[in-house]
């Protein structure tokens, strides 16, 4: 079973969160995912994945350019229903607190609802990290651009990329569960 896990980095943030995400979609048994920039990633491939699961990050609470740019390339699959029925999932950064994950997600959702496919939202049992750093639309997080004492610069603090792990393993055993039927 195949999952590919693409993201849409500008300044390596994403890229990060989106090695989050493939890490724990690689602890489902049987798991084969495929890590890898939209920029250099080839729409046709999606028809061979189970579930896939794209990020970006956030400019002025919408996909970044590259993601734009992307997405664009999949009317083709879109008009021969190649991803109908295919498992999704969703990640988003932001530079500050009210950059737009949740926005970003959504927006990142909307192309997958074109394409028939199952979406997967990041819901779970509530604690701190989710309290803190949770977002039901699908895996986030605040990159901030400085170094503080509470986050490192350029990195997503550690509860988020377990969040984003958790995530990642979820889609995965849904895609799992959906393509064995």
């Amino acid at each position: 079973m195949k999952i590919a896990v693409l993201y849409a980095s500008m300044n390596g943030h994403t890229k990060v969160l989106a090695e989050g995400v493939a890490e724990g979609a690689k602890q489902v048994n049987g798991a084969e995912v495929i890590l890898s920039a939209v920029e250099e990633t080839d729409p046709d491939t999606l028809k061979e994945m189970a579930g896939i699961i794209w990020g970006s990050s956030g400019y002025f609470g919408e996909p970044n350019p590259k993601m734009s740019e992307f997405l664009g390339k999949l009317g083709g699959l879109w008009f021969t229903g190649a991803l109908q029925g295919k498992v999704g999932g969703v990640f988003a950064t932001a530079s500050t607190q009210h950059g737009g994950v949740e926005n970003v997600c959504r927006a990142l959702q909307t192309p997958m609802q074109h394409h028939g496919m199952v979406i997967v939202s990041n819901t779970g049992p509530l604690n701190e990290d989710r309290a803190n750093y949770g977002n039901p639309y699908g895996a986030s997080a605040v990159i901030p651009v400085e170094e503080s004492k509470d986050a490192p610069m350029n990195k997503p603090v550690e509860a988020e990329m377990k969040l984003a792990s958790e995530f990642g393993k979820r889609v995965a055993e849904t895609a799992a569960k959906i393509s064995s039927t």
